[in-house]
């Protein structure tokens, strides 16, 4: 269902990208790179992506095994330990994650509003966080899944991952992102190599606004109907 990509080693910790590469989601993929679909049918295949990318992060969580009666005996089973919280980025990951919770049916929900100041660049493709909005749960010993549909410069989600560090202590964190750019991974993980990320592409040309070619648009604009 997927392929592991070793991308770099940094204090002894192997850091991995979990690239979904399953025919069925690539075809979800697919339709939402066309321009040609509009934006209904475009919010529906992003909480469909999110589906199967959750049940992709299911196989690496942890789980016990429990003893269940049937109507006829008693089954060994599994159960899953792992408590989860799951962030949407406002505004684009709304469809994503409604994918993802429902697999994660007893997560907890926390949203963090950010948007890059498009003006306002520390380098080249470093660009300043605006947050105006944050309401998460505790976050200590749990599972978080971070979910935003592009990971472009990776501005916005570096600060959103120290801002969570400084905060709590969760168990694992998992970054969520359809497309990527691969100058975004490699900076994202130079900055926090403990993070585990699932993507379905990765693309490797940003423009002269930070936006991934051939990418799919703006993920935000395009489910909303905003453009």
């Amino acid at each position: 269902m997927y392929k592991k990509i070793i991308v770099m080693r940094m204090q002894a910790k192997k850091v991995t990208i979990k690239h979904l590469d399953h025919p069925y989601i690539q075809e979800i993929l697919t339709k939402l790179r066309a321009k040609t679909t509009q934006c209904f049918a475009f919010r529906q295949h992003l909480e469909e992506i999110g589906i199967f990318i959750a049940y992709e992060i299911a196989r690496d969580l942890t789980y016990e095994e429990v003893l269940v009666e049937t109507p006829l005996g008693v089954a060994k089973g599994l159960r899953l330990k792992d408590p989860i919280v799951v962030i949407g980025v406002l505004r684009a990951a709304l469809p994503l994650v409604n994918g993802v919770l429902r697999v994660f049916k007893k997560a907890q929900l926390g949203i963090i509003a950010a948007k890059r100041i498009e003006d306002h660049r520390v380098n080249d493709n470093d660009f300043d966080v605006a947050i105006p909005y944050e309401r998460t749960p505790d976050m200590n010993d749990k599972v978080v899944i971070i979910v935003d549909p592009m990971l472009a410069t990776a501005s916005t989600m570096i600060r959103i991952l120290s801002r969570v560090k400084r905060k709590w202590r969760p168990k694992k964190i998992i970054v969520v992102s359809i497309v990527a750019a691969k100058y975004g991974v490699e900076r994202l993980l130079k900055e926090h190599p403990d993070i585990n990320l699932y993507v379905v592409a990765i693309d490797n040309k940003l423009n002269g606004n930070g936006y991934i070619v051939p990418g799919l648009g703006d993920a935000g604009d395009r489910a909303f109907c905003t453009e």
